[in-house]
Order: C-alpha cells, then structure tokens, then sequence
C-alpha cells in the first residue's frame, strides 16, 4: 500500500512539472523572450575539383553538320577531255575545347557565375570520310597528287558550308544553354556566358 501511494506522488510531481514548463514556455513566448528563426545562406561555393572536372571534359561539340560535297576537275585532251568527279561525305563538328580555357574562367558572385569560354571552333581538322568516298565518274588516268587536289577541293567547300557566322552563331546559343544547364544544376541561380576570341 505504501509503494503505490509513493508511485502515485511521484506521477503527480511529473505531470505538475510538466505543467509549470509548459506554462513557462507560453508565458516567455508571450513576453518576448527569444525569437528563433530558420535562414538560408545563399552563397555557393565552386570548388576547384569542379572547376578541374568541367575542363576535363575536353572537347565539347556543339554543333555537327553532316554534309556530302561533289568535287570535280577537268583536264583537257588533243583528242579528248578527262573527267573526275568524286562525292565526299564528312561531319564538320563545332565546339569547345575545355583545355584552351584561361586561368579564373569561372567567377562566383553570390548565386552568379561568370563563365570567360573560348569561342567555338572547328574541333577537328579531319571531318572528311574517306571510306564513304564515292568516284561518281571517272574518265582517263588520274594521279594520288590530281586526287589529293580534288581531296583539298572538297574540304575548303565542305569547310565553308560548315564555319558560316550562322552555324557558329546556333553553337554558342547551344554552348551557352548546356552550361547555364550545367551551372544551374550546381546552384548558380544566374550563370553570364562569354566567348573571348
């Protein structure tokens, strides 16, 4: 009889006391005590490591154009003429190369960053083909010089069609898209792209 009269003190001294807390709290809170609030520290951070791991994407290709050209010569003859005509076939591909990017190319201000990226360039010099060349017509004998003269024919015309200030212009605007993507999914609510020649 005696411990369950102690258990029934020992209950009722919790619950007061739990009451006096609870009191105490609405009291305090009422009389100004401490105001507590949640805030957001809105800087980001661009490490070094991610700076290193984007430049080693290497070349990043942002625009490709598939392009066949026809190249011809002509060589005339006492008797009669020679005709070569070749069709050549290549993938003229614009981009950047990450490993021309300049020291500090990446500048953080708050949740900006400013992006200092090498303009868009041909990546690789080496677009023709030359296992999909077709002879569409051939008469006479030809040398590997008369050939590799027209091989050169078909790359400046294939070269012109690729490096137009409108082609170059579409892989900027899609050069600036992919690392506005890229930046944003890092944080970066405002990512300022610039190509320095």
């Amino acid at each position: 009889m005696k411990g369950r009269r102690w258990n029934t003190v020992k209950w009722l001294a919790v619950i007061v006391v739990v009451v006096l807390m609870a009191g105490a709290a609405v009291w305090w809170s009422r009389a100004g005590g401490v105001d507590v609030s949640v805030g957001f520290d809105r800087r980001i951070e661009l490490t070094s490591q991610e700076v290193r791991r984007i430049e080693r994407i290497g070349q990043w290709e942002f625009l490709s154009m598939p392009s066949e050209v026809v190249a011809d010569t002509l060589r005339k003859g006492f008797f009669s003429d020679d005709r070569l005509v070749v069709i050549y076939s290549g993938v003229p591909r614009i981009g950047i190369d990450m490993a021309r990017v300049e020291d500090g190319w990446a500048a953080v201000r708050g949740d900006t960053v400013s992006l200092r990226l090498p303009a868009v360039h041909l990546l690789d010099k080496d677009f023709i083909d030359e296992a999909r060349m077709r002879v569409f017509y051939e008469s006479g004998k030809w040398s590997n010089q008369d050939r590799m003269s027209l091989y050169g024919q078909a790359y400046r015309k294939m070269l012109r069609q690729a490096l137009t200030p409108s082609n170059l212009r579409r892989a900027e605007a899609n050069a600036r898209g992919q690392f506005t993507a890229l930046f944003r999914a890092l944080g970066f609510q405002k990512v300022e792209v610039t190509f320095v020649p």
